[in-house]
């Protein structure tokens, strides 16, 4: 990471004696690094520093506008904001370093406390932007990370997204079966039709965050249950299940509990005109957008858990099911 203490003392708005990296973590579209920062007093601490340029700049300041807009709205479980700038060329994020401060990544080890108490999370972020849409980020949302369900004319372009990239995927991916892919196309014309028609009335829709998984983004520590979470650059309007289903789709061995936990779920939500019914059909319908993930990421893996996925949490059911949107109130 090339990151200088002038970068630093713009983003913290306060001089700094020194920077040193102290960690490089594995990303996508930004630099992501542990830094120490050193004070003239001599004093230092250490954050967690997100440096982004070219395509991931849209990104990161989808995630600088959710830490001074949005976090400030509700006691949320994102680390602390210590600083950010943005030069039109790079944009540095500066957070709290989770790490630090007792927090680890527990992974497909989440125990049935930390998952209830990570959905306890999720069901107050839902219950806090539920149908305010007006809270989304007035920045260009990101397609191809997950689905997003406002504006609708944005669903065709994923659906566009998706058949264009995977004509590349499959081209590589010459191990997937003819019966393995032909469920893809079958698969994003009944989501796109769904999707539009669930959509059609703008109700029972919330902020999501877009990549909500145990794998790397939830940060747990000591007995504490409820978790710290990062990386909200995928913010957008959705369907508030869409990140439950999505985190359960690396933890196969949870899926068959789905029910319980999605019960869990619509009851810590609480939200009085959001049906049950309603509820289990967003859930078994975003599951879905987890076989399109697979696709951009060109992941072999990923596709053929995302198969299984759909099965286990009966998906396909609701790309033939109409939603129950007249139960939204």
């Amino acid at each position: 990471m090339n990151l200088t203490s002038t970068d630093v003392s713009a983003a913290l708005g306060t001089p700094v004696h020194g920077v040193e990296v102290v960690e490089t973590f594995t990303a996508s579209a930004a630099d992501v690094a542990r830094v120490l920062i050193r004070r003239a007093d001599g004093s230092s601490f250490t954050v967690i520093a997100k440096l982004a340029s070219g395509a991931g700049r849209a990104a990161a300041r989808r995630e600088v506008q959710f830490f001074e807009q949005l976090a400030l709205k509700w006691d949320h479980p994102a680390p602390q904001l210590v600083g950010a700038s943005d030069t039109g060329d790079r944009v540095l994020l500066l957070t709290e370093d989770l790490g630090a401060a007792g927090y680890r990544v527990v992974g497909t080890d989440v125990t049935d406390r930390q998952l209830h108490g990570a959905i306890d999370v999720l069901a107050g972020f839902h219950q806090r932007f539920w149908n305010d849409l007006t809270a989304a980020p007035d920045l260009e949302p990101s397609v191809t990370s997950s689905a997003q369900a406002w504006p609708p004319e944005v669903i065709t372009r994923h659906a566009a997204a998706v058949r264009s990239e995977a004509d590349s995927f499959f081209a590589e991916a010459t191990e997937l079966t003819r019966t393995e892919r032909a469920v893809l196309d079958k698969v994003i014309t009944g989501w796109e039709r769904q999707f539009q028609a669930r959509v059609a009335g703008g109700q029972a829709l919330t902020l999501i965050h877009g990549d909500f998984h145990f794998l790397g983004n939830i940060f747990f520590t000591g007995d504490d249950p409820r978790p710290k979470v990062i990386d909200w650059s995928e913010l957008k309007p959705g369907l508030g299940p869409h990140d439950l289903a999505y985190s359960l789709s690396a933890l196969p061995a949870r899926q068959r509990d789905a029910d319980n936990l999605l019960r869990h779920y619509w009851k810590a939500l609480g939200v009085p005109d959001y049906s049950w019914e309603l509820c289990t059909w967003d859930f078994r319908f975003s599951a879905v957008s987890n076989l399109f993930q697979s696709v951009f990421q060109h992941s072999i893996r990923w596709y053929r858990a995302s198969l299984a996925t759909l099965d286990a949490l009966d998906s396909r059911s609701a790309l033939t099911a109409p939603p129950p949107v007249s139960a939204a109130g």
